[in-house]
């Protein structure tokens, strides 16, 4: 494998297909983890009397039978509904992208032909788009949750504490911590196998169109035919990976400066004018979501499409040498 031939071409191809930044953006800005902040607020001064002329707090009880469950409920149902909905989006969007940037990359090898943003939502919207959320739904999710059924087993000598035997507690402790450690460990091997495998998988069942159990037995067989050369390729990838990740921190400084700012601004002058604060964070609040969150998703996305580049021009190498031949 000429993985520094991969590795240019990958960056030719970025450049001159421009469709490519379309998708790298989608993928990136519905790919990573949306963390939703919140918090239980806590009642301080709890079993404290009320101070004189203060007015008491009123009771749990009083405020769950102070809702009008008849316009709570559909509120609350149609909130659920709506996030349920939005995720379906996000997850529809993220794979089309996905499936588009591998099959727009090997068109473009494949035909030497232009591809455009049309073609490419054509190639995203696709059969295969839903296969690829599935192959990683049957790989992630039974991992997931073994993975957090073994810390729990392995958590269970830990209740010897409730025995009040000291001795024993602290034994079945030491025991708890090592198997715990041992299950982190065979996670992290299992991860990063993963990591070496699903590149080519996935692109069994995209560009071969593959049943899913056979995209992953033949994915595994790939990588045993070829294992030095995806291994390097694999190490290039991420050696790359944390340079990009140094050079992001100074731009997501700048990108976060620019936001403030244009958001900043805005929501200033809208206080200075009104002496109230609602609003204005609301402008500003929003402003800066607007101009940050989809730059460094553009940013991000140029990154993620090289990296969708080099592995299908891997993949396309690799499955060459296995025409004609059983896998």
């Amino acid at each position: 494998m000429d993985h520094k031939r991969i590795l240019t071409r990958a960056w030719t191809l970025l450049w001159q297909a421009r469709a490519l930044w379309l998708f790298g953006f989608l993928f990136a800005l519905t790919g990573g983890g949306m963390n939703f902040p919140g918090g239980n607020g806590g009642a301080d001064g709890r079993g404290r009397p009320t101070p004189p002329g203060v007015p008491s707090a009123p009771s749990s009880g009083a405020f769950v039978n102070s809702i009008d469950w008849g316009v709570a409920l559909p509120i609350a149902v149609g909130v659920v509904l709506a996030l349920v909905v939005l995720a379906a989006v996000i997850l529809a969007v993220r794979y089309m992208a996905d499936t588009a940037l591998m099959a727009g990359v090997t068109e473009i090898e494949d035909t030497a032909e232009k591809l455009t943003v049309r073609r490419g939502f054509r190639l995203g919207w696709s059969r295969q788009a839903w296969r690829l959320f599935l192959i990683d739904l049957m790989v992630y999710v039974p991992l997931a949750v073994g993975g957090l059924l073994l810390l729990a087993i392995a958590a269970l000598p830990l209740l010897t504490w409730l025995t009040l035997n000291q001795p024993l507690s602290i034994l079945a402790t030491v025991v708890s911590v090592g198997l715990e450690l041992l299950i982190i460990l065979g996670l992290v091997v299992v991860i990063l196998a993963l990591s070496v495998i699903m590149p080519y998988s996935r692109r069994r069942v995209v560009l071969d169109k593959q049943a899913i159990r056979d995209a992953l037995r033949q994915g595994l067989a790939m990588v045993r035919t070829s294992f030095a050369d995806t291994g390097l390729m694999w190490l290039l990838l991420a050696g790359i990976r944390i340079g990009w990740s140094l050079v992001m921190i100074p731009l997501t400084i700048v990108l976060l400066i620019v936001a403030a700012v244009i958001g900043g601004i805005p929501a200033a002058v809208a206080y200075l004018a009104t002496q109230y604060w609602v609003w204005p964070a609301i402008v500003g609040g929003t402003l800066f979501v607007l101009v940050f969150v989809p730059s460094a998703a553009f940013v991000t996305g140029l990154f993620e499409a090289y990296t969708s580049a080099s592995w299908t021009l891997a993949y396309r190498e690799v499955s060459n040498r296995l025409v004609q031949k059983p896998v």
